[in-house]
Order: structure tokens, then sequence, then C-alpha cells
């Protein structure tokens, strides 16, 4: 993809986050998942996060995972970073991981710089277009964000939300994993 097209597509992509940004942050799945469906297995990914760690999400098995799509220029990402910060500070012990998955087209040194500014207690994963791409698209082409998978301990997706989400809201479905 050039970087013309990719200009384009980010472009397009920021605009109809802002269109339709409020009116995610209503959207996504708080009934409880139905018994008769199939769990789906998490795609498994590589990345490396902000400070040269490399995450394998099947490496997480044993583990409650937490895979949070989002941008540095996303409003509603933004509001839920504290939320997850404290989250991920509080329940690391107890086997709760929370990785943000950077959509962003920049460099590692400017979401590096975000994070340090947010004050990101979680691991920040961040690679090439084509890496994020390929990635997007095994977890059903995330087209919103933030966009959050929810995968238990056997490495299953539990639950996926679409906008940001409270604190409590993430604690109450993880504790229910835990």
């Amino acid at each position: 993809m050039t970087k013309r097209t990719w200009t384009v597509v980010t472009t397009v992509l920021a605009i109809t986050l802002m269109v339709v940004g409020g009116s995610l942050m209503a959207i996504g799945t708080d009934a409880e998942p139905n018994a008769d469906e199939e769990a789906i297995l998490a795609p498994d990914f590589t990345l490396k996060s902000l400070d040269g760690e490399s995450y394998t999400l099947s490496d997480l098995r044993g583990k409650v995972v937490v895979v949070n799509f989002w941008a540095t220029w996303c409003g509603p990402c933004r509001k839920e970073i504290p939320d997850l910060s404290r989250i991920y500070s509080a329940y690391k012990e107890q086997d709760v991981v929370i990785l943000g998955i950077s959509l962003d087209d920049v460099s590692t040194d400017q979401v590096r710089k975000f994070a340090e500014n947010y004050k990101i207690t979680y691991p920040i994963l961040h690679g090439t277009r084509s890496e994020l791409m390929r990635i997007s698209r095994t977890y059903g082409g995330v087209t919103a964000i933030p966009t959050t998978f929810l995968i238990d301990r056997e490495g299953y997706i539990q639950d996926m939300f679409l906008g940001a989400r409270s604190e409590q809201f993430f604690l109450d479905r993880i504790m229910a994993l835990l």
C-alpha cells in the first residue's frame, strides 16, 4: 500500500470515527454470552512493546488477557486509558494482562512519548503497518476504536466491546474470569 493510499485510508477512518464516535460509546455486548455459542480461540500474534519486549498472545495462556486496539488521536481511547492503567496495576499480580495495540501510523517514539505523558502502566504494543493490518484483520477487521477483546485463561475470546468502557465495566467482566 502506498503512503498516499495509507494516508487516505487513515483519514477516512478518522473522519468516520469522529462522526460515529459518540454512538460507539453505547454499543457493546452487555448481555451474557449465549451458552450455545462456540468459543473462538483468540488469533495468536507477536508484537514488540515500546520497551522492546516481545509479546506473543499464546504465551499468556493461564492469564486473563485484555487486548485493546486504540490510537493516540482517539478521544474515547484516551478516556479509558486511566481506567485500564488502574486495573493493570491492581490486578497484574492476579494474572490479568492488558495489552494495548496502538494502531497509530506514527513512529514508535511518538507512541512512547504519548504513553509516558498518559502514564500508561500496561504494555503498549506497536508494529509495522503490515503487522498491524494483519492482526486487525485476524480479529475480524477492527473497524472502530477502541475495540477491546476479553480473553480467558484458555485463550478463548469471551467478549468484545466497541467504544470506551468504564473501569467498573471491565472489572465486572474480568472478575468473572478469575
